[in-house]
């Protein structure tokens, strides 16, 4: 046996509940270890082999403590119950084709063309994946973000700008609870994506070097990033590297990696309670004063004047 140990973020009820239930007492001082799943999985598949000398995978070992044969018995027979419903009421899920048009216009980063596809009219409905219908719509909602995403990625975006893009707008309909407001917020993310796409387009042409350059600087954002280290990365010549981004972006690298902090910056100081010190900690700037300098010269104000500014507090005034 390992542990006790949670696989979910702490809370307050999850340690009250377990203490409560294995009759902890409050003088003991417990608190329940936090373990990533995938990480905890690893610690055992090593605890395994050690044991044993036999090798599994991650998914061996899910599929050993996960599903059962019932389940799958289940789930087999909830399928064919969809089925003969849909057949019964001869009314068929939403069009395929419409879905590829769908995606296709955010590939392509074609707004109007989005437009024209979301508002065709078809015979049939999205499939039933709950039985709330709050929950029906922020599960439909993750569905169509997930696969908008990769049409996006599929057009040139960034893949990781592109997740982080998923998980601030999934987490943010996870707290919605108005079915309305939640699909509004799917289509605006939809639209988020094929403005993406269609603005790398406009600016660039695409190369698969420069493509992983950008991809590998989002990545480490926060980190002091070498030139050098990313054509270790990559596997280029780091002078060939530097010549070519300049020749396709227009900019060097190390004035793409100031852009792109000081974006990610503009983006803290609307959105999160970081201070500004903070901040310049995060994105790696040797000191407050020098990113107060950087940041002034992209945005032509302080980071102080522009959380004053643009700050979240202001939507909420």
């Amino acid at each position: 046996m390992v542990g006790p140990v949670s696989t979910e973020k702490y809370t307050k009820d999850s340690e009250h509940y377990l203490m409560q239930h294995h009759h902890i007492s409050d003088e003991t001082g417990f608190r329940l270890s936090f373990c990533e799943l995938k990480v905890f999985g690893s610690g055992i598949l090593m605890l395994y082999h050690m044991i044993t000398g036999k090798e599994l995978t991650i998914n061996d070992l899910w599929q050993k403590n996960g599903i059962r044969e019932t389940d799958i018995i289940e789930v087999k027979g909830q399928i064919s119950s969809v089925i003969f419903e849909h057949q019964e009421q001869e009314l068929p899920h939403n069009p395929y084709d419409q879905e590829v048009r769908e995606l296709d216009s955010i590939r392509h980063g074609d707004v109007e063309m989005l437009n024209r596809s979301l508002a065709e009219t078809y015979r049939g409905e999205v499939g039933q994946l709950a039985k709330n219908q709050v929950r029906q719509a922020k599960n439909i909602a993750i569905c169509v973000i997930a696969l908008a995403s990769r049409a996006a990625i599929s057009g040139g975006m960034i893949p990781e700008e592109a997740f982080s893009m998923v998980d601030g707008y999934i987490m943010k309909i996870e707290d919605m609870n108005n079915a309305v407001k939640i699909d509004s917020m799917m289509r605006q993310a939809e639209y988020e994506f094929a403005e993406c796409v269609a603005e790398i387009h406009k600016n660039q042409q695409k190369n698969e070097l420069v493509e992983r350059t950008k991809n590998y600087i989002y990545q480490n954002l926060h980190s002091d990033i070498v030139i050098g280290e990313i054509g270790q990365k990559i596997g280029v010549n780091t002078s060939y590297l530097s010549d070519l981004f300049h020749k396709v972006e227009g900019t060097t690298i190390q004035q793409y990696i100031r852009k792109e902090k000081i974006r990610l910056a503009e983006n803290m100081l609307r959105y999160s309670d970081y201070e500004v010190k903070e901040i310049a900690s995060y994105l790696s700037f040797c000191s407050q004063s020098y990113f107060g300098n950087i940041f002034r010269q992209q945005t032509g104000m302080t980071p102080a004047r522009y959380r004053k500014k643009y700050g979240k507090w202001k939507e909420q005034k």
